[in-house]
Formats: C-alpha cells, structure tokens, sequence
C-alpha cells in the first residue's frame, strides 16, 4: 500500500499518508503508478518527502506550484519542513519594516 501521495505530476515532493520511520521504504503515488523511496528520517502524517536531490535554492514544487526553496542540499527520501525549506512568499516587503 502506497504510505505517500504525489499530488501533481511535476511536483518533487510527496506527503506522507502516514508516520514513516528512518529507513523504511515509503510506497509513493503517482498518477500513473507507486514508486519507492527510501525515508532518511522519521517523518510525521502530512509531512513531506523529497523525491530527487535538491541544491541550495532549488524550488520545491507541491501542487504543481513553487511553495519555497531549499535552504540546504536535500537528498531523496529528506524529511521537507522548516529546517530545511525558505519562502519568501508574503515577505516581499518586509526589508521595508
């Protein structure tokens, strides 16, 4: 059973369906079929995991929409979330401030 959801077909992140432990094999759906993933850390229902390697700054797509950009190197199968992701969405005037 597929324990991750890719939402749209250009997205490079997946959410999780369920708790994944560090290691586990993660089931992800496309449109098309279930491909695996290996989980690199733990990662909570409704979290994201990355599908492919991700340079400094490269944008993170869910939805088929740029949602931030990689703060850091992210591997396939990295926990997604504030650690690692930048949005400057609704910050554009905040050097202003």
């Amino acid at each position: 059973m597929a324990k991750a959801l890719k939402i749209n077909a250009g997205d490079n992140v997946a959410v999780v369906l369920a708790d994944v432990k560090a290691g586990e094999e993660v089931g992800v759906m496309t449109d098309t079929d279930v491909v695996q993933i290996r989980a690199l850390q733990d990662i909570a229902f409704g979290h994201k995991i990355a599908l492919d390697d991700l340079t400094v700054d490269q944008p993170i797509i869910k939805y088929g929409e740029e949602i931030g950009r990689a703060q850091k190197a992210i591997g396939a199968g990295d926990w997604i979330h504030i650690h690692n992701l930048y949005c400057r969405r609704g910050r554009e005037n905040q050097a202003e401030q």
